[in-house]
């Protein structure tokens, strides 16, 4: 007996595929029907249900998350993804999860029967395999299902440097997360960076896509070489190549990313760039993961390209800096440390060893420490602008001039940057002055990037840090401070509809009305009367 259920908010929807569908034709006994998550977790529970058909958007929750309930449970169920929206069709490969399918509402009922043919058979196949073979496959396939959890979370605790390097900590990490120690003699970090979505995307939208963008990177970087895509604690993307004994060159591994990024230009309406490292034993991949940060951080001209920071300059002096003249970690200790612990291990450095301090030296050290000092406040979301405000500080040639001075010019800036990080903040200063910003230029239309410019930041970082920080992306969060606007006049002021649009950068009135429905349930003109009617 073969069991599916439709899962979908319209009614008329799933009165369609009841009908439209040759059920009994196709093999499928019972057909049972639910309306939001809640009520179809309900039925997954009290049914052996064989084959799920999911609308991808629900108001209680999305297919992919109903798809992970189903997963955390190891219900064993086939599911066929439904969307209304076809500019996703590009995601119908990079969204398949294990055996699933991907179609487009409306339904052509003759794909879906082929689909779900195709979904029988599954189900038909597993029930054949014998009693021995079905305990194997159910803990093979939970191993399975939670391998990429274990594999991502230890690059999460080497990059956050959780994880000793040293060799016997090393190996004794790599076999915990079931990983071979040899493929990580040689590791190539790249760091995938969203720098603009060129179509408006909401929340659950922008969410699904960043899914598609790692499942796409899988595909064609991950297509010849091992390794694997993962994200970091932050929620930035990584490529984590494991390429142990092969002798793969750096311009296999570009003509791979660029492949990549004209998919993504083409198929996920975005610009995006791709940050490559060095390659390095995995023991030194924490500080390519910084670099690789702090080169994206930089970049604000650059875009839709294969960047080398090492190769290409841009991170070279920098690099060379905090390995060759100050401490590794001092970016990592500014402010986990107190000022003058920092400073202490600054001083030893100095002192350390037979070599005569040089005027070059000190300079290199200047520009090491102001980098550290700025990554230290970029990583809470602080503009190093803040780090001067009103204070005139001296220059390079002035603090260079004396071992004395600069040490005592070092102990200024850190104590100025501890003072900033251990400010009492309810959200970072950078979303502040956007909010300010925002609130400021309600009459117009505002973009992501005209947005990072007025806070120095780069768009795809400033970005993830205002979903951080607010939990919504930029795009809501402006619209719903001019819907907010909005209704404050229409229920303050006697300005009529169309000038209240235009005031606020709508020009299009029917444009300016469905947004303000979308976010209040009601037309401008319904929200002014019941708001009357009321007082």
């Amino acid at each position: 007996m073969i069991r599916a259920l439709i899962v979908d908010d319209e009614l008329y929807a799933v009165q369609g595929l009841r009908s439209g569908v040759r059920w009994e034709e196709i093999g499928v006994d019972e057909v049972y029907e639910a309306y939001h998550a809640s009520m179809a977790e309900e039925l997954l529970i009290s049914r052996e249900i064989d084959i799920m058909i999911c609308d991808i958007e629900m108001p209680e929750g999305s297919a992919l998350e109903l798809m992970a309930w189903v997963n955390e449970r190891k219900l064993a169920v086939e599911t066929v993804v439904l969307t209304c929206h076809s500019e996703f069709a590009y995601a119908q490969r990079a969204i398949q999860l294990g055996g699933n399918d991907y179609l487009l509402k409306p339904v052509v009922y003759g794909d879906l029967e082929q689909v779900l043919l195709k979904a029988i058979r599954k189900v038909e196949d597993k029930r054949k395999a014998t009693e021995t073979d079905e305990l194997y496959q159910k803990y093979a396939e939970l191993w399975n299902s939670r391998k990429p959890i274990l594999v991502e979370r230890f690059w999460q605790d080497l990059f956050a440097r959780q994880i000793r390097t040293d060799l016997d900590a090393l190996a004794g990490a790599v076999a915990a997360y079931d990983m071979r120690l040899e493929t990580l003699e040689r590791v190539v970090l790249v760091l995938v960076s969203v720098e603009e979505w060129r179509k408006p995307l909401r929340e659950r939208e922008e969410e699904i896509m960043e899914f598609a963008l790692r499942k796409a990177a899988e595909e064609i970087v991950l297509e010849r070489l091992p390794g694997h895509v993962v994200r970091d604690h932050d929620g930035n993307t990584f490529v984590a190549l494991c390429l142990g004994e092969s002798r793969t060159e750096a311009e296999e591994i570009a003509a791979l990313c660029r492949r990549y990024i004209e998919a993504c230009n083409q198929y996920f309406y975005c610009s995006l760039s791709c940050y490559v490292g060095d390659p390095v034993p995995v023991s030194d991949a924490s500080r390519v993961y910084l670099e690789l940060l702090n080169a994206e951080y930089r970049n604000v001209s650059r875009t839709n390209e294969v960047l080398f920071p090492v190769a290409d300059g841009a991170g070279t002096e920098a690099r060379s800096q905090i390995d060759a003249r100050v401490p590794l970690d001092l970016a990592e200790r500014i402010g986990l440390d107190g000022t003058a612990q920092v400073l202490e291990r600054l001083n030893g450095w100095l002192e350390s060893g037979n070599r005569e301090p040089t005027v070059e030296m000190l300079n290199g050290c200047y520009h090491a420490v102001l980098q550290a000092v700025y990554y230290a406040l970029h990583r809470k979301g602080h503009s190093a602008h803040l780090l001067y405000g009103d204070r005139e500080w001296p220059d390079a040639q002035a603090v260079t001039r004396s071992v004395s001075r600069f040490k005592l010019w070092a102990a200024q800036v850190l104590e100025a940057a501890d003072v900033l990080l251990h400010a009492e903040h309810t959200s970072s200063p950078v979303v502040a002055k956007v909010k300010a910003y925002i609130a400021a230029h309600m009459a117009r239309e505002l973009s992501r990037e005209e947005l990072a410019a007025h806070v120095y930041l780069n768009p795809a970082y400033l970005s993830r840090l205002f979903r951080k920080e607010t939990g919504m992306v930029l795009t809501d969060y402006i619209l719903q401070e001019k819907m907010r606007r909005a209704s404050d006049l229409l229920a303050g002021t006697d300005r009529t509809v169309s000038e209240i649009a235009d005031g606020l950068g709508y020009g299009n009135f029917s444009y300016f009305a469905r947004l303000f429905r979308k976010v209040y349930g009601v037309s401008p003109h319904d929200y002014r009367k019941s708001f009357k009617r009321a007082n």
